[in-house]
């Protein structure tokens, strides 16, 4: 009994490490089906349209912090006669850099879904080449439920979900990472409590991950019955009144939709724990040094303003990194199941083609 304890210990541990994991090879297929060329400019558009986003929020910064102080010396001397503050630099490049912008998002987007749109015909493509040459000891050992699945389900994924959630994914991970370069900036001794929060959100993203993963697939499992439950009570509405079982069914709805809300409860409270527990320590971190920062070394209230407001910010995009994160891991499995059927041996077929 003690052996037995022991082998189902070692493989729920096994279990659960595998769960934790990355289905990186899933991913790698995915981004190595898109190309050579469109890879690359997938990533340098990103790249790009967040270095402009930031470079906006900064000249905005500067701007309100350069008015500012030529107000209060103009204040301070008490001159007439002297000129206004002159805003038409500043205008001008911040013209340019939101034309820019605006720019770089059309050919994110592009991008993105020319990606996707690329992904899913080289997938279908060789899948379909794979099952018409599979031998007919595949047919008769694989479910044709199976097959058509990874068709149709599996290839809706990979068309419809992954593109977006990818979008979202590296939207997020930009941000996120935009807004720690820009407060290490402003408050450079936020870079000494930087990687203690690194660390710590290492290992927070990897147990949620499953805790989400797992409450989301709760959360659908239990949607199913209730909608499959309330279209059964409406469309045999009549026999149900005949029989005159309207409490047992309205007993039976409510209990679905209890199950139902109980899971989103603990999805919608695990995703809120993440975002408040984690953005109070960076919204603390960076309130301090930048306070500290403005009395001793004298810097621009722009400035601090740009790094309080980067760092309200940053629990909202961590906390959409880890859940993007988690979607695209589920949505990976689409990938992985066709990756295992590519790996089909053809017919050994010697006849006129």
């Amino acid at each position: 009994e003690e052996v037995t304890e022991s082998d189902d210990e070692d493989n729920l541990s096994s279990v659960l490490h595998q769960r934790a994991k990355m289905p990186w090879r899933a991913c790698g297929k995915y981004l190595s089906a898109a190309g050579i060329l469109l890879l690359p400019l997938l990533v340098l558009s990103q790249l790009l349209k967040h270095t402009v986003m930031v470079a906006i929020d900064y000249c905005l910064a500067r701007w309100t912090s350069d008015a500012i102080s030529g107000k209060t010396e103009l204040e301070l001397r008490n001159c007439s006669t002297c000129e206004d503050f002159n805003h038409s630099p500043y205008s001008k490049v911040f013209s340019i850099l939101c034309c820019l912008g605006i720019v770089l998002c059309l050919v994110t987007s592009i991008a993105v879904e020319w990606t996707g749109l690329k992904v899913t015909k080289k997938l279908h493509s060789s899948l379909l080449n794979k099952i018409i040459l599979a031998p007919m000891r595949f047919f008769e050992t694989t479910p044709l439920g199976s097959i058509l699945n990874r068709f149709s389900a599996d290839c809706n994924t990979i068309d419809q979900h992954i593109p977006a959630t990818l979008e979202c994914l590296s939207r997020s991970t930009l941000l996120c990472v935009s807004a720690l370069a820009v407060i290490s900036y402003v408050t450079p001794m936020f870079l000494i409590a930087l990687v203690p929060l690194a660390i710590m959100c290492y290992f927070i993203q990897k147990y949620f991950r499953v805790a989400s993963r797992d409450l989301q697939q709760l959360d659908d499992s239990t949607q199913l019955p209730l909608l499959s439950h309330f279209s059964e009570t409406v469309e045999g509405l009549t026999t149900i009144r005949a029989f005159r079982y309207e409490a047992k069914f309205r007993q039976k709805l409510l209990e679905y939709t209890d199950s139902n809300n109980i899971a989103s409860l603990f999805l919608t409270a695990a995703n809120r724990w993440l975002e408040e527990y984690i953005g109070a320590c960076v919204v603390l971190i960076a309130a301090v040094t930048s306070i500290t920062s403005c009395l001793y070394s004298k810097l621009s209230s722009g400035l601090v303003g740009l790094g309080l407001t980067y760092a309200l910010m940053v629990s909202n995009y961590l906390n959409w990194m880890v859940r993007n994160l988690a979607d695209m891991e589920i949505q990976l499995g689409a990938v992985k199941r066709i990756n295992g059927l590519l790996k089909t041996e053809a017919e050994n077929y010697e006849g006129l083609l």
